[in-house]
């Protein structure tokens, strides 16, 4: 039996299994049948992703045959691109070295975040689309509006077991914050640290060098979120860098690889959902969670899923020196002769096989009871020592690869504008634009209602009283003046033109940066993202005045 003491799952984005190991030319992987017409030559990055809210998927999925639904609209030209041989050289020299799941699926039809709740409760409570803007802030920054579940989640089972938990965030605000209970931890205490592989005292590899001693550790990336558009952080979101995210995961895999606790640890990576990118296999049926609908609501455009289906396939990678080299999930886990479907695995496998592995706790849910364990595939006896894994990985995409992604980046975006004809006429480039953005980038266009910018103004007012607490009276209460302002920018009151500078330091008070007698018109839809902004600066500043990395 594999003597595992420490779980790493690192949880990237938005990328499919053909999309990243289709056309990857690897033994054992079989590539989409050539009538599908899925191409390489997938850029490093692409302006905007293929859409993937539920009804996005729904139709991706389906059509006549199956799966037809990507090869249609603006984005197809972007959505039928996959990475050839050589193009993504570490995650590619994992998969050789290691278990790739090719049987391995997101947990619904549908985009991050209701997949990503899937990975920690074995459940979305309900949520079945992505949450407005607003919700999501809310839900990472105050306790009393994160999302709720009723049998708990992994963290909830791992503790009451006594067993050891971390959560390493690239990103600001990481987005397990938005489950109810865990912004306290995260302001106080050791269970949310930073990982900042351009940081020579990064508090990962300082962590993981001293007696490490937690359980179980989950990695988030830096989502890019601050800078608006996803553009600057390395979690392989499309509008990101693929070489950003390559270099990410070559340093949580070496630090690992390099640390004390690799000759007893396992490290699961996969990607959150498909993001638009197509796959052939079709989704399998899947048990519903059955737990209680405490979520559904808080959707932007819930759908009512009965959650009976998983979603589109993507990439999962079991790197330990107690799994097999070379092998892949559908080779481990062949179909039974009396079986109805393949073997699937889906992000609620990690709640299950981590309670299996720690021997902790009862099913979060119908979904965690019935989803296999991939501890299935670990081996009775360790890999002995110089073939249990590279100590380095080979580079992550060299400049001129980027280039040549920069290039077929142009390509297919003037390919998806020259696709987009209705009745034979052409449609203009900025309506084949807004015919594919991304429903963040759709909903940033709308001004907020008074409903909206009211529980916005309540929420501010919450979050300001706990960050005056927890910072000791740093600026908060004087900025939610501001902010109010900008929010609700009523006739008469003064809307601040610029974004609130939040540290450590003084900051502006009520109506600074106002000009004298002027009035606004409109809710001011900047003020959220800079809230946003404001918010993790001054999460940042009380982590290094209390000396958490």
């Amino acid at each position: 039996m594999a003597d595992i003491a420490h779980v790493f799952v690192l949880m990237m984005e938005n990328r499919s299994f053909d999309h990243l190991f289709g056309l990857a030319g690897l033994d054992g992987v079989t590539p989409p049948p050539a009538s599908w017409n899925f191409l390489a030559g997938a850029a490093d990055r692409i302006a905007s992703d293929p859409p993937h809210e539920f009804d996005d998927v729904a139709a991706q999925i389906g059509g006549t045959p199956p799966m037809s639904g990507f090869g249609t609209g603006a984005a197809a030209a972007l959505a039928m691109r996959g990475f050839g041989p050589g193009t993504l050289p570490v995650i590619s020299q994992l998969a050789q070295e290691f278990v790739l799941f090719d049987n391995w699926y997101s947990s619904m039809p549908g985009p991050t975040w209701p997949n990503r709740f899937f990975a920690h409760a074995a459940s979305s409570g309900g949520l079945d689309n992505s949450p407005d803007s607003l919700t999501s802030a809310a839900s990472e920054t105050v306790h009393s509006l994160g999302f709720s579940f009723e049998n708990g989640t992994l963290f909830d089972s791992l503790a009451a077991a006594g067993k050891k938990w971390r959560v390493y965030h690239a990103d600001a605000f990481p987005q397990v914050l938005a489950i109810r209970g865990l912004v306290g931890g995260f302001f106080n205490g050791d269970t949310f640290r930073t990982i900042s592989p351009k940081d020579a005292d990064d508090a990962f590899a300082h962590d993981l060098h001293d007696n490490y001693d937690v359980d179980y550790t989950f990695i988030e990336p830096n989502y890019g979120l601050l800078s608006g558009n996803f553009a600057d952080g390395n979690s392989q979101h499309p509008v990101g860098s693929m070489r950003a995210g390559e270099q990410f995961i070559q340093y949580v895999y070496e630090t690992i690889r390099n640390a004390p606790v690799w000759p007893r640890c396992a490290l699961l990576l996969t990607w959150d959902e498909h993001g638009g990118f197509f796959d052939h296999r079709v989704p399998p049926a899947a048990v519903p969670p059955g737990d209680a609908n405490t979520n559904g609501a808080r959707a932007e455009k819930p759908c009512h899923f009965a959650f009976d289906r998983l979603g589109v396939r993507v990439p999962a990678l079991l790197i330990s020196p107690w799994a097999p080299r070379g092998k892949t999930g559908s080779q481990l886990f062949p179909r039974a002769a009396d079986a109805a479907q393949d073997t699937a695995f889906d992000h609620a496998s990690i709640v299950r096989s981590v309670r299996e592995l720690f021997g902790i706790g009862k099913p979060l849910t119908q979904r965690d009871a019935t989803s296999p364990a991939w501890t299935a595939a670990l081996l009775d006896t360790c890999r002995t020592s110089g073939s249990d894994g590279p100590r380095t990985l080979g580079a992550p995409l060299t400049p001129a690869l980027a280039a040549a992604g920069a290039a077929a980046s142009a390509a297919t975006a003037a390919a998806a504008t020259a696709a987009a004809t209705v009745g034979g006429a052409a449609v203009s480039t900025a309506a084949a634009t807004a015919a594919h953005a991304g429903a963040a980038q759709a909903s940033a266009a709308i001004a907020p209602g008074a409903t909206q910018v009211n529980e916005f103004a309540t929420i501010a007012h919450a979050l300001d009283l706990q960050m005056a607490q927890d910072l000791g009276g740093v600026p908060a209460i004087q900025d939610r003046a501001l902010f109010g302002a900008r929010l609700h920018a009523q006739p008469g009151v003064g809307v601040h033109a610029t974004a609130v500078q939040a540290g450590a330091g003084a900051g502006p008070g009520p109506g600074a940066g106002a000009p004298a007698g002027s009035a606004a018109h409109g809710p001011d839809t900047q003020a959220v993202t800079d809230y946003v902004s404001y918010v993790a600066r001054l999460a940042q500043a009380h982590k290094r005045r209390h000396g958490h990395r």
